[in-house]
């Protein structure tokens, strides 16, 4: 009389723990170096409902298909052998345009032309609270603490990484321009 798959199980928990282990290696084919009694009664578990699961009728799976791949660095060989990362852009042509060209640092002691005039107030409502600044010729000044720039301002009253100009609304996000 063979017993039920339910009632193996059952009996699982009541064994101790040599004896788990020598159950384990009669289902699993091999010694267990585990001593955790969970462990080895879920591993035999899953062992016995696998066997009940899969008839040996059945015929051994094929095996899959597999692709090979083979990947080249891109960029020119120097000489060693060793490659140069990707190669320059190429010159433009005629009739073609560059990349944007890079801002231009501005004079020591010239003020950033997005700014209004020192002394003036800019004000910003955030959240239902009205924020009120005031512009220094060196920094701003909000509540009475002096501030560098308007992001690390902002980032002050928001907690978060945002840029001032488009906080005090100075200038115009990207996608809005007409």
């Amino acid at each position: 009389m063979e017993v039920s798959i339910t009632a193996r199980i059952a009996t699982l928990q009541e064994m101790n723990l040599g004896e788990l282990r020598g159950e384990f290696e009669k289902v699993l084919g091999k010694a267990s170096l585990s001593r955790n009694r969970k462990v080895l009664v879920k591993r035999i578990a899953e062992k016995i409902q696998g066997d009940a699961a899969t008839p040996e009728a059945l015929p051994a799976p094929l095996a899959k298909p597999t692709l090979t791949v083979r990947f080249e660095r891109k960029g020119r060989k120097k000489t060693g052998g060793k490659t140069k990362g990707h190669p320059k852009a190429k010159a433009a042509t005629k009739g073609k345009e560059t990349a944007t060209p890079k801002r231009q640092p501005r004079p020591a002691g010239q003020r950033d032309p997005r700014l209004p005039k020192a002394g003036t107030t800019i004000t910003r409502e955030w959240h239902g609270k009205k924020y009120l600044v005031r512009v220094l010729d060196d920094g701003f000044e909000y509540d009475g603490k002096p501030f560098r720039s308007l992001s690390g301002l902002a980032r002050h009253i928001t907690g978060q990484i945002i840029n001032g100009f488009l906080f005090w609304g100075l200038v115009e996000p990207e996608g809005k321009k007409n």
